[in-house]
């Protein structure tokens, strides 16, 4: 086992916090343009509804996600030094240990919904080229 000192999960917490925040502004902000796409669709003929809102829910199932997994990766880091200060350290290594495994999981999933997000682009600037060339 590697030398593991308090410091150690301690050097994570703004890194995790950021993160979490990250991801909850991009909740926040797909909700807002679910709502706007509702009021657009509503009043006028939206082109490519259907790949949107398929785009859409499964964005919202990664933040969900990547939320979860980010705080779970929080939770077992401060969990990780509570056995340390329980001088519990052989446990506290592997709570640690499985807290950056979750965060590894929460960046994947980040990266997954990137690459929805720039699907959704491509929608957005085909539909503008359409209207372009008409």
């Amino acid at each position: 086992m590697m030398n593991f000192a308090i410091s150690t999960p301690i050097i994570l917490f703004p890194a995790i916090s950021l993160i979490l925040l990250a991801y909850t502004e991009k909740f926040v902000h797909l909700a807002r343009l679910i709502r706007n796409l509702k009021k657009q669709s509503a009043s006028q003929n939206v082109p490519h509804l259907a790949e949107q809102i398929i785009n859409l829910r499964r964005r919202v199932y990664l933040i969900r996600r990547m939320q979860a997994f980010g705080t779970g990766s929080f939770f077992l880091c401060i969990a990780s030094i509570f056995l340390m200060f329980s001088e519990l350290d052989q446990m506290a290594w592997y709570t640690f240990w499985v807290s950056m495994v979750l965060l590894m999981i929460a960046l994947y999933l980040s990266f997954k919904e990137i690459s929805l997000s720039s699907a959704a682009l491509k929608l957005v600037i085909s539909d503008i080229k359409e209207e372009i060339t008409k």
